[in-house]
């Protein structure tokens, strides 16, 4: 056991003055295990629900400093919350932080301390969240001061030997090369801060690495193009039609298989990549159950092969890295056209959403936009399944590993990112909108706004426009567009089913991977700006009401005016029904 100190000067001021507070780490907590050193500190720090981050967390992430306001009112508080980061990459970490004042018996007559971190489990190459909550008791007449002094306590444990092998598997090595289909449509392309595309090798180490949260891109080149691009060739933006991520196959650590007894709450996602699917293996991995309310033999704490992968075979797939946009849209209004007609389909940044159309034309022009006689590309509208292999990865140390910004451009144009003093309040409407409080995918805020961080990853999973999913409770088609015998000619990879017992809050009808009962348990609020009554998963506080039969297909990531609520792990109910906040997004899953 190894204990460190935390500096925490909180000079509490009571009902004169602000309060000013700094915590130092002084030096790394080393548990000096076979020496692999722990490297335990501070990430992030949110004051009074205000994420603090890059303005109180010093590049060497040890130090904090922040100002609170004054405590004037009995059981007024004072709330630090902290994300400790466990650097190791074989051994967990049991944390516990202890925060007590230099004059215990003074301060216990004005104060009421609580830390939330005692005895945590961090596991490798993760972090959790503590809270420090200070609480006035009693009104002092003259400024009191007291400063406080935390202690870190970390007990090293080594993972079993059942972990440890699937943990020794996960290297770059055998991430899932990029299948680019054998039509030589997709082109690796390599993209710049800058946003400029240059075309790779597929050999290039330039053209991905997973383990630095660079992410694989292709476009494919709009008709008529008659360059022939090579390696080290600038394509611009003018020639390309479409740009996608590369999904690798993955296998994933459950831990809240049954939607409501979740004691883990956010964070890292711990993701193993594979090419072969995970067997039942008691205690170490079980068969993906791939079916609405069915979590098989999986137990959390087990691996599991991601279903996405699962249902079209592959070992990897293509998303849309941004929301599906209409080529001839010149404003936010021509962009709502409801056809079914591929060639309208450009996935760029800058465009206007492709929105007001049915399901069911969404359904086709995805279908269909690979035109090839074979279907190479085996492109399709996405899933349900296949949005949650996005946002688990997204939340991995592969990718942000935390809730990426909203595009709150009221425009619904793709690839922005509202500026980091945006009121992102839980409350729809309230997100600022328009020009003015949003930055493009190309700038340093607008990477915030991608699964990665960087503009290597997928945007627009937060805000912009709604986005349908393939995906609808059975036999509850709506105001879909579609008829009984549509569906019933589809292949059934093409389309997630759900329990038709299913109501807004039947979480365990959730197939397991989805990213929606296993983000809870779940709360319901009611006092919503638009009085609309909502639940809230226990991740982000986003918008969480589950498919039933009047409401029968899913939509995620929210709209540009949901702030708080919007985001990767937001999902939400819908008929079906034409909508002008409503688009959707394309997937290419190429055979192995």
């Amino acid at each position: 056991m190894k204990k460190g100190i935390i500096v925490a000067l909180i000079l509490m001021s009571i009902g004169f003055a602000a309060v000013t507070a700094t915590l130092t780490i002084n030096g790394t907590i080393n548990l000096g295990f076979n020496k692999n050193d722990y490297d335990i500190y501070f990430s992030r720090a949110i004051v009074n629900g205000e994420i603090k981050s890059k303005e109180l967390i010093n590049e060497t992430k040890k130090e904090i400093t922040f100002t609170t306001n004054e405590l004037k009112t009995i059981g007024e508080q004072y709330i630090l919350k902290y994300e400790v980061t466990n650097n190791s990459r074989q051994y967990d970490a049991e944390v516990t932080v202890n925060c007590e004042p230099a004059d215990a018996e003074a301060a216990n007559e004005y104060l009421k301390s609580e830390n939330s971190m005692s005895n945590k489990i961090i596991k490798a190459q993760s972090r959790e969240e503590g809270t420090l909550t200070i609480t006035l008791k009693k009104a002092a007449i003259e400024q009191q001061s007291f400063e406080y002094t935390c202690t870190i306590t970390a007990n090293a444990t080594e993972r079993d030997d059942a972990e440890e092998e699937y943990l020794t598997q996960n290297t770059c090595d055998i991430i899932p090369t990029p299948n680019l289909g054998s039509d030589g449509k997709l082109i690796p392309v390599e993209i710049r801060n800058d946003g400029e595309v240059r075309v790779v090798r597929t050999t290039d180490s330039s053209w991905y690495n997973y383990c630095e949260k660079r992410w694989a891109n292709a476009v494919i080149l709009n008709d008529g193009v008659e360059t022939e691009y090579n390696p080290g060739d600038t394509i611009p933006e003018s020639d390309i039609e479409s740009m996608f991520v590369w999904i690798p196959k993955y296998k994933y650590k459950l831990w809240n298989v049954e939607t409501d007894k979740d004691t883990t709450g956010k964070h890292t996602i711990e993701i193993i990549f594979d090419t072969e699917n995970t067997t039942e293996d008691p205690g170490k991995s079980c068969e993906t159950p791939m079916t609405s309310g069915n979590k098989g033999s999986c137990a959390d704490e087990e691996y599991m092969t991601h279903p996405a992968f699962t249902s079209f075979g592959v070992n990897g797939f293509w998303v849309g890295k941004f929301e599906t946009g209409y080529r001839e849209a010149n404003d936010k209004a021509s962009a709502q056209q409801n056809n079914n007609e591929p060639r309208h389909i450009i996935i760029k940044p800058n465009a206007y959403s492709w929105r007001s159309l049915t399901l069911k034309n969404m359904f086709e022009a995805a279908y269909n936009y690979d035109s090839s006689e074979n279907r190479d590309l085996d492109s399709h509208m996405m899933k349900n399944t296949e949005w949650g292999a996005v946002a688990y990865l997204s939340h991995s140390k592969y990718g942000i590993d935390k809730e990426v910004r909203i595009n709150n451009n009221n425009a619904m144009k793709t690839g922005y990112a509202a500026l980091p003093n945006t009121d992102q309040s839980n409350y729809p409407g309230a997100s600022g909108d328009g020009s003015n409080f949003n930055t493009a995918w190309n700038t340093e805020n607008g990477f915030t706004a991608s699964t990665t961080g960087n503009i290597t990853g997928v945007y627009d999973m937060s805000g912009g426009a709604w986005e349908y999913m393939a995906a609808y409770v059975e036999g509850k088609l709506n105001n879909s567009g579609f008829q009984d015998e549509d569906l019933g000619k589809l292949d059934p990879k093409f389309i997630d089913e759900y329990d038709k017992e299913s109501t807004v809050n039947s979480y365990k009808n959730m197939i397991l991977g989805d990213a929606t009962g296993e983000m809870g348990p779940f709360n319901k609020n009611d006092e919503y700006k638009d009085n609309v009554s909502r639940y809230n998963n226990s991740w982000y506080v986003d918008f969480s009401d589950f498919v039933d039969v009047t409401d029968s297909w899913f939509r995620r990531g929210g709209n540009y005016s949901y702030g708080a609520l919007a985001g990767q792990f937001s999902f939400a109910r819908r008929a079906g029904a034409v909508d002008g906040t409503y688009g959707f997004r394309i997937v290419l899953a190429p055979s192995n």
